[in-house]
């Protein structure tokens, strides 16, 4: 069957530059494909076995399953998705749905927006990072919410729908939300990290060097418990992090160094001594570049702060 292309002409909202569309799908032994569309992009389907046809975009789509379960075939993988499953895809995968044993029926909801809008992502969190995040891996990214949050993302979908709200403010709202979704999944390691195609080994590490003895004792001490050569260490944290180790640990280190600046009153050589930091100029220079000011201006900063 021929690949088709879904084009952002004719589908997505014109002002809003998106759409978000609620699809109610029943799998069915008939041949032919039916549905029935009602208000608030709400749509009914009854699809064969066989599955929708295979398809990609000209624009991004965010796949989100509220209820129930499908096989999600996308570039040639077979991938079983759940209630609380995020899927970012990217404008050239190609995907279709199939039928999964244990769920007849299942509500996902589309999230499909224009690619000028990755460029507003970009300059509103002065990242990019997270393109090479989401473009780097064969499959689209996926996670997984709890049900809380899978409840509370429905409920914020279905409003941010609502033919109440005025274009131009649904746009506004929308932008927040794709902000919050692609900040929190693409921006934190930890969350980058909970995606399935990154090696347990690699999540247990992280999990460790978050531990002071750890990286405060610094690269080296990953070396060891990584257990393997530095060469594929740095590949690795490139490739699913977007970082070097070094720069992983120095993050940690300097995020701590701001707590202990805000809670204790330890003299600011003696923080960049216990970080394992050696040169306190290179302590300064790696904490202006996380925080855009000196230890010595944020703690006084804060102090400030709790006198209101």
């Amino acid at each position: 069957m021929d690949l088709s292309r879904q084009k952002s002409e004719g589908w997505l909202d014109p002002i809003l530059k998106g759409r978000v569309s609620c699809h109610e799908i029943t799998w069915t032994e008939e041949k032919n494909f039916h549905f029935i569309q009602t208000g608030g992009d709400l749509y009914f389907h009854r699809i064969p076995l066989s599955g929708t046809l295979p398809h990609c975009h000209d624009f991004a789509e965010i796949i989100f399953i509220n209820s129930g379960g499908l096989c999600h075939k996308i570039n040639g993988e077979r991938q079983k998705i759940r209630a609380g499953n995020l899927i970012f895809l990217r404008p050239d995968d190609i995907h279709c749905f199939l039928p999964d044993d244990d769920f007849n029926q299942t509500e996902v909801l589309l999230i499909d927006f224009d690619l000028e809008l990755f460029l507003s992502l970009s300059i509103y969190l002065e990242n990019d990072s997270f393109l090479q995040q989401l473009t780097a891996p064969v499959l689209p990214p996926q996670f997984s919410l709890d049900p809380a949050e899978t409840s509370r993302l429905y409920s914020r979908l279905l409003k941010l729908n609502s033919p109440a709200i005025p274009p131009l403010l649904r746009k506004i709202k929308l932008k927040i939300l794709l902000g919050e979704l692609y900040s929190r999944f693409f921006i934190d390691e930890v969350n980058l990290l909970s995606e399935a195609q990154v090696p347990d080994w690699l999540v247990k590490l992280c999990t460790l060097m978050r531990k002071e003895e750890n990286f405060c004792a610094g690269v080296e001490r990953m070396q060891k418990l990584a257990c393997r050569t530095p060469g594929h260490l740095c590949k690795c944290f490139q490739k699913y992090l977007g970082k070097t180790p070094t720069d992983f640990v120095n993050e940690l280190r300097i995020s701590h160094a701001a707590r202990l600046l805000i809670d204790t009153k330890e003299d600011i050589i003696q923080i960049a001594d216990h970080l394992n930091i050696k040169s306190l100029s290179r302590f300064y220079d790696l904490f202006r570049r996380h925080y855009g000011l000196s230890p010595a201006a944020y703690r006084k900063l804060h102090a400030a702060k709790r006198k209101f």
